[in-house]
């Protein structure tokens, strides 16, 4: 049998995950912390409810009359924000206002993360990472626990030298 996503995979037990009812300022501290860009959303039960990115919190810290009612299309044809500024001061209230978001109201558009099995082959794994341009989050069959994540760095990692 061929390598499978479960061969190549970050397990559980080494990806960072979040809770739902966590606060956006704690993925915040653990975005800061780790440098990692995305973060599963995991119940009590080990059960995959979605994901939390470092594009969200982003999109969270702009000024809402920047991102209400905003199309990705509309978003671009705005050239940049150099008109507008932000104290330290200002930054800091900014984010101690994410201590009132909950992750599980802020996750990525489910349609937007691929999902696969953990034996599936690699070649699927592969193929999903190059369409969705994402990391693939790894459910076990049937009750949708999460088992860990496949990117293109753990698949280098485990290619011969």
């Amino acid at each position: 049998m061929g390598l499978t996503c479960r061969d190549v995979m970050v397990s559980r037990d080494h990806q960072k995950t979040i809770h739902p009812d966590a606060s956006v300022a704690d993925a915040y501290a653990i975005f800061k912390e780790t440098r990692i860009r995305f973060l599963p959303v995991v119940d009590d039960a080990g059960v995959y409810l979605g994901v939390f990115t470092s594009p969200t919190l982003m999109r969270m810290l702009l000024p809402q009359a920047v991102t209400i009612g905003r199309s990705e299309s509309a978003m671009a044809a705005m050239p940049n924000l150099g008109f507008m500024s932000l104290s330290q001061e200002n930054f800091e209230e900014r984010v101690a206002t994410l201590k009132n978001e909950r992750v599980v109201d802020n996750m990525s558009n489910p349609d937007n993360i691929p999902v696969a099995h953990p034996d599936d082959p690699i070649l699927h794994g592969i193929f999903m990472i190059y369409k969705f341009k994402r990391h693939l989050m790894l459910l076990e069959p049937g009750t949708n626990k999460f088992v860990g994540t496949v990117s293109a760095n753990s698949v280098l990692d485990h290619t011969p030298s």
